[in-house]
């Protein structure tokens, strides 16, 4: 089936090309009934635009470049999901790729996607601090920055995550409301995300007249999964051989959540009886674990859906040349209960 052309659309409606393509571009200068008429047609003709064509026109491909630490996180797919959403009714392609939560692979990652000409990139980035020059230097020139999930960053662009401090604070405290006072953090080691709700274990600790214990804390390098896991197992076995086993385990992100749950059954404690367990964990099935899983959840489509919008309003100003008033957005995470407190 031979493509549709601007030209035959024209032919067919009597038009000239540049309207068309203005048509369909939603131009101003297009009055709204006629622009309805070429959409009607193109849209009853499954006319596809020619985006290398458009590309070299207009020096954008209308492809955004998304970073995340890994796809097969729950929580990460449902960003992408509110991303790919939005995507398609700007008819802008998404280009996804793995930082695998290491430094370098991420400074690939950004490397390939403006070798590739990017109209902007989307990033949770692996912390603070990582390849930070980088994505400010792009951010100021032809390619823009939007960074999501992990918002404790300097790059000043917009921002759009959860009050990560204040999620944890609401965590720790359902646990001692319920009378844990012994408990345990797992956490990561580097990013900002996992900083802030460390803080937020402690200041919940804190206001209950509760002392922190250095040994109740327990950080993990996330790049590396069979690691972690031994972490996990070596931690509970040394808090027991000193008496001091903790009655529930706060987990800081779904990964951590996910082991943690399965290395408790794995060495037949039992959930609640033995340890309490809530963490953060943007999983579907929470409710179908052995015993439902009491999680923080955070709005992970909606985040997806907002860091496009933001890329879309930052590319847009720049063509008109409007300035640009960026802001960091942190959503309310919610909190499940379940029976595994």
């Amino acid at each position: 089936m031979k493509r549709l052309t601007l030209k035959d659309i024209a032919k067919a409606l009597n038009l000239s090309v540049p309207t068309i393509s203005k048509a369909l571009s939603d131009s101003h200068e297009i009055n709204k009934e006629t622009k309805e008429k070429i959409v009607a047609y193109a849209h009853e003709h499954n006319y596809q635009y020619n985006a290398l064509a458009r590309s070299l026109k207009t020096g954008k491909t209308n492809i955004i470049g998304v970073i995340v630490s890994t796809i097969s996180n729950s929580f990460f797919s449902q960003i992408l999901e509110g991303i790919e959403e939005s995507s398609l009714f700007q008819q802008y392609n998404i280009i996804i790729m793995q930082s695998r939560e290491n430094p370098a692979i991420e400074k690939k990652c950004i490397d390939i996607l403006y070798s590739k000409g990017v109209d902007g990139i989307l990033i949770s980035p692996v912390s603070d601090r990582a390849n930070l020059n980088y994505l400010e230097q792009l951010h100021h020139s032809d390619c823009p920055i939007v960074i999501f999930d992990r918002i404790n960053n300097s790059v000043n662009t917009f921002k759009i995550g959860i009050d990560n401090k204040k999620a944890a604070k609401r965590a720790t405290q359902e646990l001692i409301d319920r009378n844990y006072r012994n408990i345990l953090h797992i956490t990561g080691l580097a990013n900002g995300v996992t900083n802030e709700r460390l803080t937020g274990f402690q200041e919940a600790l804190k206001q209950n007249n509760l002392i922190f214990q250095d040994t109740h804390l327990l950080r993990c390098d996330l790049s590396q999964i069979q690691i972690v896991e031994q972490e996990i197992l070596y931690k509970l076995a040394e808090l027991k051989k000193e008496n001091n086993s903790p009655d529930a385990i706060f987990t800081a992100t779904d990964l951590l959540t996910n082991r943690t749950i399965g290395l408790l059954a794995q060495q037949k404690i039992k959930i609640p009886e033995q340890i309490a367990l809530i963490g953060f964990s943007n999983t579907n099935y929470a409710f179908s674990f052995n015993p439902p899983l009491t999680c923080v959840s955070q709005p992970a489509k909606n985040i997806g859906k907002l860091a496009f919008e933001k890329m879309i309003y930052i590319l847009e100003c720049r063509l008109k040349k409007r300035e640009i008033v960026c802001e960091t957005i942190e959503l309310d995470a919610d909190i499940t209960i379940r029976e595994s407190i």
